[in-house]
């Protein structure tokens, strides 16, 4: 203890004399909530309200299922925190045409199963708002979009810019001014300029899925998560960069087109990939505890995102990504608890030998 600490405990009571070495689980989540809660908002300023109904069934329903689960099945705490996040996220992953009673449902019922079968909040191995999206996907398959993305426009070099130019993606009308501020100043010292409609990408793309909107503001929590040791970097960073790579050589390869042209801004700004990977692959419980399991799991999530995803504009295929991701990820742990107690046993062997040495 130096000086300074022992002058400070004489001159004042510490009531709490533990320090978190990460925030806690609540902490998390409540700022993911309130991270989550802006993109609401911004659904209620463009007047969205179907997805916001949809977003409150699904919420509802992680509600009704955490207190049917908390007192009639097992007695526990409820977890409302959770059940909010959980159900924001849910809910933004599904269209906004989507039937709120139908949402209602499937979020009980499989919430309810997913407790059943593993236990309260983080002991799931699978991540529940991609289960629900998944069950919503294979019930409802018509009200989720189709893909405008056809292998022609994968052998174009820039697909994105063909997109905004065909209207797929509608341009604000805020977005030429802010498009030639960017490139008289930022751009301009390098000698780059971007085209109208890129800004807009970022801001919002107008799909019916909510999660696959806005980008930019998913772009900040992200910072604010990451910044703030919320979230680790080590599985979202393994993950973009894996599904980016691919999508830049081996999509165009694949598709016709020149390898190493791919339009990785096109694969990371639609189909959901920024809001997946900020708020959906790090669920509590569904990822692997060592270094190299968190560096396998990403990767391999990387590789399933490209050939389930393809190079963007999927509407579900980063459910089914998450899904095979969850579902390697109990392998991944199996391993390592098997290294663990391969060590385990080697050490105390060793220390057995030690012993009978002196």
């Amino acid at each position: 203890m130096n000086d300074t600490t022992d002058t400070l405990l004489r001159k004042k009571k510490i009531a709490r004399p533990f320090l978190y070495l990460s925030p806690s689980a609540q902490s998390v989540l409540l700022v993911t909530a309130l991270l989550l809660s802006v993109q609401v908002l911004m659904l209620a300023a463009t007047k969205s309200y179907g997805a916001l109904i949809v977003i409150a069934s699904s919420i509802a329903g992680f509600f009704t299922a955490d207190l049917l689960y908390a007192k009639r099945i097992v007695r526990c705490r409820l977890s409302p925190l959770a059940d909010v996040v959980q159900g924001i996220v849910a809910g933004m992953l599904l269209p906004s045409t989507f039937s709120p009673v139908t949402v209602f449902c499937i979020a009980l019922c499989t919430v309810l199963l997913l407790k059943y079968l593993s236990g309260s909040f983080a002991a799931d191995w699978v991540n529940s708002a991609v289960l629900i999206a998944a069950v919503a996907w294979i019930v409802g398959m018509s009200s989720f979009p189709e893909t405008d993305l056809t292998r022609d426009i994968l052998q174009i070099k820039n697909p994105s810019f063909v997109l905004i130019q065909n209207g797929v993606f509608p341009i604000t009308g805020i977005d030429r001014a802010i498009t030639e501020t960017l490139n008289n100043t930022v751009f301009g010292f390098v000698n780059i300029s971007i085209p109208d409609g890129y800004i807009s990408l970022l801001w919002d793309t107008h799909s019916v899925i909510p999660a696959f909107r806005f980008n930019v503001l998913t772009l900040l929590s992200s910072i604010v998560l990451f910044a703030w040791g919320m979230q680790g970097l080590l599985v979202p960073s393994c993950f973009v960069i894996v599904y980016a790579l691919l999508v830049r050589f081996a999509g165009p390869a694949i598709a016709g087109g020149v390898a190493g042209q791919g339009d990785m801004i096109l694969a990371l700004c639609t189909g959901g990939t920024l809001f997946y990977t900020v708020f959906v692959v790090q669920q509590y419980g569904t990822l692997p505890l060592s270094k190299y399991g968190k560096i396998l799991y990403g990767t391999l999530a990387g590789i399933f995102a490209f050939l389930i995803a393809g190079c963007g504009m999927s509407s579900a295929g980063m459910i089914f990504t998450l899904l095979c991701a969850n579902v390697v990820s109990p392998l991944i742990q199996a391993a390592e608890d098997k290294r663990d107690a391969a060590r385990l046993r080697a050490a105390l062997a060793e220390n057995r030998k030690g012993r009978a040495g002196r």
